[in-house]
């Protein structure tokens, strides 16, 4: 059914003004690395031109609403994991530019005029197939069933050329949570992933190695105890590279921290100071690109983006408790999940509290696969916030008899806001 996309609740607007703040500091931030550059700022302009095509994409989502993702909810979850085949085969098998490689890895599908990253539309594809599993179940409340959706998480894992992806398990946990499933299954998982830690850390490439250790590796007394007694610490790092870390794989680390906090509490200025004049600081217009807003506008413009996503989460969370329908409560949680893992691991390996994963700030950094599938998210979010249908069955997730004698099926309206 088609619906006005106009009629929004207070807290839909409250969205997307946060929305649109983001978004309009990202442009300056990457208009700002660019400013300095002969020729025309390519990257403001694709950019600006992934917004557009956002925009559109997200005004369909709201003409039409979410309810056509829980119909098809496992044929895009199975687009999404087919779509990332080609990713692992091109490993063995040579695809030209078509999947080029870069950085030492497959990960982006080279169209025409659109670099496609299958693992970032893969989120958005993972929270519908999920919250389309969990919508009326009840196993997922026991140990067993939990299998099917651990299993149905490892499989895209894998497939994202076998990095490890905190953001997946966060979603993961968050829907369960949401779901009802029970803490001490929570407890339990976290144990048995300790048991398997020492494996999963022998698999890892050493880069990957050199990310997760960067976390500790920059205490200056822990590198000089691995320089005075390396065969204590060989399993950290050798001598050579604690001697060479801030040089070497830390270095990125070392100078976000730098660009971050030389800005005080105002910054340099748009497009000031020496982390835009100069290319100190790579990565700097998509991973980094927080670092870049405190180096220009300091702890306020910091603190700026951090209200503007905290607005995202609230106004989101508000809008999954205010329904009772199954998929459309999961759905918005996943997506206001989806936003804060991605700030949370982001500023965290700005600042230095988390591995350095290559994973970018929301609706700021710049990527067009990345840009699109927030807004993607958002637009679901909003499509829940405005489409409360009637609800004929018991209270979302309230299946366990045992737990709750008094359950019984109620028909409940719920109100258009």
């Amino acid at each position: 059914m088609k619906r006005d996309v106009t009629r929004l609740p207070d807290r839909g607007w409250a969205i997307l003004a946060a929305m649109a703040i983001l978004y309009i500091i990202g442009l300056l931030c990457i208009y700002a690395t660019e400013v300095a550059k002969p020729g025309l700022p390519i990257n403001t302009i694709k950019q600006i031109i992934t917004m557009l095509l956002g925009c559109v994409v997200s005004l369909v989502i709201l003409r039409f609403g979410y309810g056509w993702c829980a119909e098809y909810a496992y044929v895009i979850f199975a687009l999404a994991v087919l779509a990332l085949i080609p990713l692992v085969l091109a490993r063995y098998v040579s695809f030209g530019s078509l999947i080029p490689y870069r950085r030492g890895s497959y990960r982006w599908i080279n169209l025409r005029f659109f670099q496609l990253q299958p693992s970032e539309f893969m989120k958005v594809a993972y929270i519908i197939g999920l919250a389309a599993y969990l919508r009326y179940r009840r196993n997922h409340r026991t140990f067993r069933g939990l299998l099917i959706p651990l299993a149905g998480s490892l499989g895209p894992m894998l497939l994202i050329l076998l990095e490890p992806d905190l953001g997946t398990v966060l979603l993961l946990f968050a829907m369960l949570f949401v779901a009802g499933a029970k803490m001490r299954h929570f407890v339990l998982l976290g144990l048995v992933a300790l048991a398997v830690t020492p494996v999963f850390w022998h698999g890892l490439h050493p880069y990957q190695r050199s990310r997760i250790l960067g976390v500790v590796l920059q205490s200056d007394s822990l590198r000089a105890a691995i320089e005075a007694e390396p065969e204590k610490y060989s399993f950290l790092a050798t001598k050579q590279q604690a001697r060479e870390w801030s040089v070497s794989s830390g270095m990125q680390l070392v100078r976000s921290k730098a660009a971050l906090g030389s800005g005080g509490l105002t910054g340099h200025g748009w497009a000031s100071g020496t982390y835009i004049e100069y290319n100190f600081l790579p990565d700097k217009h998509n991973d980094f690109i927080f670092a870049i807003i405190g180096h220009q506008w300091g702890l306020v413009g910091c603190l700026l983006v951090l209200i503007c996503y905290f607005i995202i989460v609230m106004a989101g969370l508000e809008i999954a408790a205010g329904t009772t329908e199954p998929f459309a409560r999961l759905l918005a949680v996943g997506v206001v999940a989806l936003i804060a893992a991605q700030v949370t691991i982001n500023v965290g390996m700005t600042i230095g509290l988390m591995p350095i994963t290559g994973m970018t700030l929301p609706l700021v950094s710049y990527g067009g696969s990345s840009l699109l599938v927030n807004m993607i998210g958002i637009a679901l979010l909003l499509s829940v916030s405005r489409h409360r249908p009637f609800l004929l069955a018991s209270r979302a997730f309230d299946f366990d008899e045992a737990e709750n004698p008094d359950a019984t099926l109620r028909f409940e309206p719920t109100m258009h806001h």
